[in-house]
């Protein structure tokens, strides 16, 4: 069957998929080394170095990608891409916060 027929798996695998990217960029061992490295590289207290390990704050811009990624692929209609962005980002937030900090 084609994507087409799937359009609730859709929005649920791309909300998954940001909390899981989110997740990598904002605590994950594998990323360590980059985080850190921009963390050493601004002073105590940035606005960036706060960006870089928030999850809703990381949610939002690849909240923003899935949701434009879908859109060009066709999944959705663009105008659908702000509304899904932030529910994905609202998403990869509540799982987030259900989580804790387990490492």
């Amino acid at each position: 069957m084609e994507m087409e027929s799937y359009p609730l798996l859709i929005v649920v695998l791309m909300a998954l998929a940001t909390a899981r990217v989110t997740r990598l960029i904002t605590r994950d061992r594998l990323f360590d080394a980059p985080r850190n490295a921009v963390l050493r590289a601004l002073p105590d207290g940035h606005l960036v170095a706060y960006l870089v390990t928030c999850d809703w704050c990381v949610s939002v811009y690849t909240g923003a990608l899935a949701a434009a990624g879908g859109a060009w692929a066709g999944w959705w209609p663009w105008s659908y891409a702000p509304a899904l962005a932030l529910a994905f980002s609202y998403v990869t937030g509540y799982l987030a916060s259900r989580e804790g900090e387990q490492y």
